[in-house]
């Protein structure tokens, strides 16, 4: 553990399940303590193509993995709110660090809804785990006794180099409809680095593959069962945060991630601004209409699609509070909301990125690497512009 932040250690006073009582403020003041760590290294994580021991040992320290993992595993149990406040503010530091924290945090609430004895065995006398992995069912899992045999290769495993767990979509061979979602231990599958990608290159979303490895039931969990919110396990908690989509929570995810990287850009957009000057006249770029008018409008659609975010996130704490199950409505909904709202963080960068004059094509500038992770981000499946749109005008027309 890296000192400069053991006073975050949550064993240092304990609640319910072993975790420290902490409360959405104190997440958020350890966000913004631990974020000039991980600005200084966002450089080095997109060198090393993975994030760098101090980034996550900061982040480990200061409990951002316990955000969303359940309280009777050690975790802190907390809204969904607060994993996405803390995602997005982190992605504003290094958008490598706050990526393969939403994909843990997004992992780690996962388990909530798998069998208990699956639940101990991970996050087993609360030590520190991160669970990497791509839940999108791109291997199979064959059924066998005590549990299932996986095999085949899964690309974008962000964070599978800091992991200790993967979490794995399989599909049914026959019919390669989605069966199970599977956690193995990192040393059971094979890293095959393929992460050579314009953007991004720090989460390390690198391939997985399994050859022939047995998972026992207990580490599984039907796919349509998550996915719909319907796991009979995620009753078991002291709050109803296990009984939401799991189909709408990740694609939610993804886009708190890319708005914090939105967030960036405006905010290098309007320093560097401030300071341009024409080349050929001198005159100040800050005094010219059609650059203020391209801020204004990538403001905008930056504080819509934070609108949209929350809207979602409003949502989920209300189904928690009453512990009623998601419809397909509401899945289709906060799809689209999550699709929509990354759409406009993109256009938001293009449009800066645009404007922001020949010196943002050097690869040092960070409008330009902005401009890239955003490209990169919003190439998420659970967050297609298109099949979202589709799905959600399909339902609101009553198309069958």
């Amino acid at each position: 553990m890296d000192p400069t932040f053991g006073f975050f250690y949550h064993g240092a006073s304990t609640g319910r399940g072993g975790a420290m009582a902490i409360d959405h403020e104190e997440i958020m003041r350890r966000v913004a303590a631990i974020s000039p760590v991980l600005e200084r290294n966002a450089g080095a994580c997109e060198m090393a193509r993975q994030v760098v021991p101090e980034s996550i040992a900061a982040m480990t320290s200061a409990g951002m993995f316990r955000i969303s993992r359940p309280a009777r595993g050690g975790g802190y149990e907390m809204s969904l709110t607060t994993l996405a406040e803390a995602v997005t503010a982190l992605s504003q530091a290094c958008p490598s660090s706050g990526w393969v924290l939403m994909v843990a945090g997004a992992h780690h609430w996962c388990m909530g809804s798998f069998p208990a004895a699956g639940q101990d065995e991970v996050f087993g006398e609360g030590r520190d785990v991160i669970i990497a992995g791509t839940l999108s069912w791109q291997g199979s899992a064959i059924t066998v006794d005590g549990g299932y045999r996986i095999d085949g290769r899964w690309q974008f495993g962000s964070g599978v180099d800091n992991s200790q767990w993967v979490m794995l979509g399989c599909a049914d061979p026959q019919t390669h409809a989605p069966k199970v979602h599977v956690v193995v231990r990192r040393e059971e599958i094979e890293i095959d680095d393929t992460w050579h990608v314009m953007g991004l290159q720090g989460t390390g979303s690198k391939d997985v593959v399994a050859r022939g490895v047995f998972v026992p039931e207990h580490r599984a969990i039907d796919t349509r069962m998550l996915f719909r919110g319907e796991s009979p396990h995620s009753a078991n908690h002291r709050t109803n945060l296990y009984r939401l989509s799991a189909e709408a929570v990740l694609s939610l995810s993804v886009a708190t991630a890319l708005l914090g990287s939105a967030k960036f850009a405006l905010a290098e957009f309007i320093a560097r601004t401030r300071e341009r000057r024409v080349i050929l006249t001198g005159a100040s770029k800050a005094q010219h209409a059609p650059t203020q008018v391209r801020m204004a409008e990538a403001a905008a659609e930056i504080q819509c699609a934070d609108l949209l975010i929350h809207d979602a996130l409003a949502q989920f704490d209300r189904l928690s509070a009453t512990g009623a199950r998601p419809d397909l409505e509401h899945r289709t909904r906060v799809k689209w909301q999550a699709a929509y709202a990354a759409e406009l963080c993109r256009r938001a960068v293009t449009r800066m990125f645009a404007g922001a004059g020949a010196h943002a094509v050097y690869a040092g500038n960070p409008l330009q690497a902005a401009f890239r992770n955003i490209q990169v981000g919003a190439q998420h499946a659970s967050i297609d512009f298109d099949s979202s749109a589709e799905q959600f005008s399909r339902l609101r027309l009553g198309v069958k």
